[in-house]
């Protein structure tokens, strides 16, 4: 039982230290799956707020939004997680990311997204 908590400690620290280089990649699917999940409930808010302007309006402000308001989304809040994943010690990093991508998952189960 000694060794095994050492051992642990050390494989999830070599692995942490194996996911840096991709922590950016992770964090932008965590993000777009986000956005994915929420992304019917943004529309929504944004189709409440625009409901009384006219066609064009609600069509032009809609096509900004899903062309530019979502990929800035993604890029500024990827480069934000990302850099809040560098903070966390490699003994962790991973355990998190896979932790979070579960949580994420039961949700958009239990929203019946899958």
């Amino acid at each position: 039982m000694t060794l095994l908590i050492p051992t642990l400690n050390t494989l999830l620290i070599e692995s942490g230290q194996w996911f840096r280089p991709y922590q950016f990649q992770a964090a932008m699917a965590i993000i777009a799956t986000l956005l994915v999940l929420f992304g019917h409930e943004i529309n929504g808010w944004i189709k409440s707020l625009l409901k009384n302007q006219h066609f064009v309006i609600r069509s032009v402000i809609f096509v900004l939004v899903c062309a530019f308001g979502y990929g800035l989304a993604t890029v500024w809040l990827t480069s934000l997680l990302s850099a809040q994943l560098v903070k966390i010690p490699n003994l962790y990093v991973l355990p998190l990311v896979i932790g979070i991508f579960i949580v994420l998952g039961m949700y958009a189960q239990k929203q019946k997204h899958i």
